[in-house]
């Protein structure tokens, strides 16, 4: 029995219009995913020049640097302020308006920030005042 062995080169153009079809596979799937995902909690920023009223408010927190909270005109300390809130929940559309002095170290800020979010609410508005020019 014979067997008969065929010397054929294989096409450059196959080989050449399979790695066109997976680089553009590959940058249709690099364009479309997401490559970061960020913590955190999403928080409307007012501009400084152009302020925007919120009228939703329902719940006011003055957080004053030197460790005062008032919640909704009356005093309290954080821990308090998270029952507090927890107690009040309704609903994640409440807003929440905070406003905080501007030497408040950050974290701080962003401490309270949690016990808001904590308590169940998703809105949340830092107050701020209009820079004049």
């Amino acid at each position: 029995m014979k067997i008969r062995l065929s010397k054929q080169k294989i096409s450059s153009t196959m080989l050449i219009s399979m790695t066109d079809v997976i680089f553009l596979l590959l940058v249709f799937l690099l364009i479309t995913s997401n490559f970061a995902s960020q913590t955190g909690m999403p928080i409307k920023l007012p501009g400084s020049r152009n302020s925007e009223r919120q009228t939703l408010q329902s719940i006011n927190i003055k957080y004053f640097k030197d460790g005062r909270v008032f919640y909704n005109e009356m005093q309290c300390n954080l821990a308090e302020m998270a029952e507090l809130l927890k107690d009040d929940f309704v609903d994640t559309g409440t807003v929440v308006r905070i406003s905080a002095e501007s030497d408040l170290p950050l974290q701080s800020l962003i401490h309270l920030m949690d016990l808001v979010r904590g308590a169940g609410f998703e809105k949340i508005f830092v107050a701020t005042e209009v820079e004049k020019p």
